[in-house]
């Protein structure tokens, strides 16, 4: 790996939330509180139902005008506009950006510091866990800040997410979850302390009342076949989980997938035959306890 890497990330697009209520309105929509937002930081939030699925994943910074969210381009069209119904009389717009706006991550070495990577001010920068940056402005700016570095794979990019135990949400998974099945409270993206969103009642219950039977889990693939997303996993005959990421990368395939507790932790198929997912530690406790 070379120290410092740039990965063209195509499939991610970014909404514009801006105006003089931009922060009170996501304030009220998602399950983060991005009052609590550190400076110069990001914040992985889920938009969720009513009945307290996640819609989306958003990762959200601060700019200028407002914020920026980004989340899987096949999501932003149906997000932006079922957003908008939330908007009322309030003095916010929400604009889908992916087609002027491209997204680039970067991912550095342990020893390389953050001001080892020159970026261009024009730039929104969002800061991730582990020594990565998501880079969201135009395709030349991005190539201008592209210049000097390691060009690197979406494949490699999804790897370290896996291996991080960040979940992602698509378009043909969207409402499939709650959210602490996808870990999302062991990943500091829900506040239990703000005030209401839509679907907040059900997760505040789910949380209050330790009815969390399901979390996210991460396994090794051997086969010939990737699990796609929302794939089926099995333990003996009986479907315990779907595939929530997954990726092959050289000579390794994982996967990440919404599990039951009291299938943690040993191996499991995947439907359609072909695969066999073996776990994985993940890179923060999940409990199981009382599974």
């Amino acid at each position: 790996m070379h120290p410092i890497e740039i990965h063209a990330l195509p499939g991610l697009g970014v909404l514009r939330v801006e105006g003089a209520d931009a922060l009170a309105f996501l304030q009220g929509q998602v399950t983060a509180d991005i009052r609590e937002m550190p400076a110069g930081s990001s914040t992985l939030a889920g938009w969720c139902s009513p009945q307290g699925r996640v819609i989306a994943l958003l990762r959200i910074g601060p700019t200028p005008g407002g914020f920026l969210a980004v989340l899987p381009r096949d999501l932003c069209e149906a997000v932006s506009e079922r957003m908008r119904r939330f908007v009322m009389r309030s003095k916010v717009t929400i604009t889908d950006a992916s087609a002027e706006l491209a997204i680039a991550g970067i991912a550095r070495d342990s020893g390389v510091p953050e001001a080892a990577v020159p970026l261009p001010g024009e730039l929104v920068t969002l800061r991730l866990p582990s020594l990565r940056e998501l880079l969201v402005g135009t395709p030349a700016q991005l190539a201008g800040a592209a210049a000097g570095l390691a060009p690197a794979s979406v494949a490699a990019w999804e790897a370290r997410c896996i291996a991080e135990g960040e979940p992602e949400v698509y378009a043909c998974t969207a409402e499939s979850w709650i959210p602490q099945m996808l870990n999302l409270d062991l990943l500091g993206a829900i506040s239990f302390r703000k005030g209401c969103y839509p679907g907040q009642e059900i997760v505040a219950r789910t949380q209050n009342l330790g009815r969390i039977k399901r979390r996210l889990f991460r396994y090794l693939v051997t086969g010939p076949t990737l699990p796609a997303v929302g794939t089926g996993l099995l333990l003996g005959q009986a479907k315990v989980g779907e595939v929530v990421r997954s990726i092959r990368h050289g000579s390794v395939a994982q996967l990440l997938a919404v599990v039951n507790l009291d299938a943690a932790g040993v191996g499991l198929t995947a439907e359609g035959g072909g695969a066999t997912c073996s776990p994985e530690p993940m890179a923060y406790g999940v409990p199981v306890a009382g599974k």
